[in-house]
């Protein structure tokens, strides 16, 4: 018969190392973008809102009433 032709050795997958210690500080460009995000994120929640809700929907319901009253008594 025939011989087969040796087969290359398999190569092991080489996975990226991934760093989970969130006490080192990271020096990548991405680590740096998610520092700031979860400065932002806790900034956030310790602030609160600049503006109350309840200023913000009275907002809202001026500007879509006003938009209605527009509509339904304009002569056209």
């Amino acid at each position: 018969m025939y011989d087969e032709p040796d087969q290359p050795e398999p190569r092991p997958r080489s996975f990226p190392k991934a760093d989970f210690n969130p006490d080192r500080q990271k020096t990548t460009r991405q680590g740096r973008r998610l520092q700031r995000i979860r400065e932002e994120i806790e900034r956030n929640r310790t602030e609160g809102p600049a503006i109350p809700t309840w200023i913000l929907a009275l907002a809202l319901v001026v500007i879509v009433g006003g938009f209605a009253a527009i509509v339904i008594f304009s002569d056209g």
